[in-house]
């Protein structure tokens, strides 16, 4: 059974022609929002916890939850594990794009390469998706397209980057998985994603940043999502070392329904924020 389940009075299955639908899937589990594409307004969102015997337990979710039975608009899904590679727009070529990841990350035969391009940080996201996911998601939604979790985590941070006159730092927490972003005035000046197993790793690694820049931990304004089930706890932890922590939100360019409060936008703000890469 869903773990969240939010659906705002005004939805409508009749009119999900007119919704579009993303979807996070990865190590946390499985979440999706509603999107009415002409109210600009999210209006519903489910979240499934970990999933054990992950592929027998998606398609079981795909096959019985009745919001994704729907046919809506346009669906997306969103790569919440992996690898990825960042070039620029102005090298990359289509047809390339494997050689790029393979000669960056190393091949990877089970999975295929996607690419997303970004256009508020002019760069294209290479990475790659588990072909056996791929199968039992595109069985459902045949005209999937397919993000990387990096993908509005970086547009995301560049656009909202354009009111800053110092840098700021972005950091969004996954299980076992950590992204960091560093931008000011729509220029991105670091992106990276680190693997994790204790606390004290992601402390480690977001200090590490800051030194690197020259970037003072009790000055610097981070800006935090996590999608962990113990964030209150991660955010005392990391309180200890940085002082000015707030939490990202979703895009002021959409509204949202009165029925999520802002624990739930905040920790899954990547999940909405997707729909910047639309």
């Amino acid at each position: 059974m869903h773990q969240i389940n939010l659906v705002d009075e005004t939805f409508d299955k009749n009119q999900s022609h007119h919704y579009n639908l993303s979807i996070q899937y990865g190590l946390n589990g499985l979440s999706f929002c509603l999107f009415d594409v002409i109210k600009n307004k999210f209006i519903a969102f489910r979240h499934y916890a970990s999933l054990e015997s992950k592929l027998e337990a998606l398609q079981s979710i795909l096959e019985q939850d009745d919001l994704l039975s729907l046919t809506y608009k346009e669906t997306f899904l969103l790569h919440d594990a992996g690898q990825s590679t960042l070039v620029p727009s102005t090298f990359f070529d289509e047809t390339k794009a494997g050689e790029y990841y393979k000669f960056n990350l190393g091949e990877d035969k089970s999975s295929e390469i996607h690419f997303n391009k970004l256009p508020e940080s002019q760069l294209v996201n290479i990475f790659s998706y588990p072909r056996s996911t791929i199968f039992s998601f595109k069985k459902a939604f045949p005209a999937l397209t397919i993000y990387h979790r990096s993908s509005p985590f970086i547009e995301n941070l560049i656009e909202e980057s354009s009111r800053w006159p110092r840098t700021k730092c972005y950091i969004s927490i996954h299980q076992g998985i950590l992204d960091i972003g560093l931008a000011h005035l729509k220029k991105l000046e670091f992106y990276n994603s680190f693997t994790y197993q204790e606390k004290s790793d992601i402390a480690y690694y977001i200090l590490n940043v800051l030194e690197q820049f020259k970037l003072s931990s009790t000055l610097t304004e981070i800006h935090l999502s996590t999608d962990l089930d113990k964030h209150e706890e991660i955010f005392e932890y990391l309180s200890n070392f940085l002082m000015h922590i707030k939490f990202i939100k979703p895009s002021d360019k959409f509204t949202y329904s009165y029925i999520f409060d802002e624990f739930q936008l905040t920790r899954f703000a990547n999940l909405f924020n997707l729909t910047l890469c639309v």
